[in-house]
């Protein structure tokens, strides 16, 4: 099993860091052939937080948390409030105004699992899981312990 590389960063719960937390995400997977998708459900996930949780309220945050193995892990945790996140299976099929429900939609269709956790009054994190095929860097070596001196 290779190792895995894993960060965790903290956001200002405003729509002007959801850029930034893209951004982060983008940088850290730009070795790898997902760095667009990891960019896309870091954007999705954000602006959930932001828009339908206590993060996006005065003095709020969010967390992103990102882990390079053979799975790409993506989490974002909220400061809970409005309810629990749902995938809905209707906006698609739905008028072009209807507004809300395409992105966590979106990132179901491309994540290989996706969960939540938490509750509206702890706080959430929702999480993607997506394959990654190729590392862009190595497994450490194993080191044998030298023999002791006689």
């Amino acid at each position: 099993m290779g190792a895995s590389m894993s960060w965790r960063r903290v956001f200002p719960g405003r729509v002007d860091q959801i850029p930034l937390a893209r951004q982060f995400a983008m940088f850290l997977f730009a070795e790898t052939s997902i760095a667009a998708e990891v960019g896309f459900v870091v954007t999705e996930l954000s602006t959930n937080a932001v828009r339908h949780t206590r993060s996006g309220q005065q003095g709020g945050r969010f967390t992103v948390e990102l882990v390079l193995g053979g799975l790409a892990y993506v989490g974002v945790s909220d400061l809970g409030g409005g309810g629990y996140p749902t995938v809905r299976h209707d906006p698609l099929n739905g008028p072009v105004e209807a507004e809300g429900g395409r992105g966590l939609r979106a990132v179901s269709q491309m994540a290989a699992m996706l969960g939540v956790h938490g509750s509206p009054i702890e706080g959430h994190t929702v999480w993607a899981d997506l394959i990654c095929l190729d590392k862009p860097y190595d497994d450490p070596p194993l080191v044998t312990p030298a023999a002791p001196a006689a």
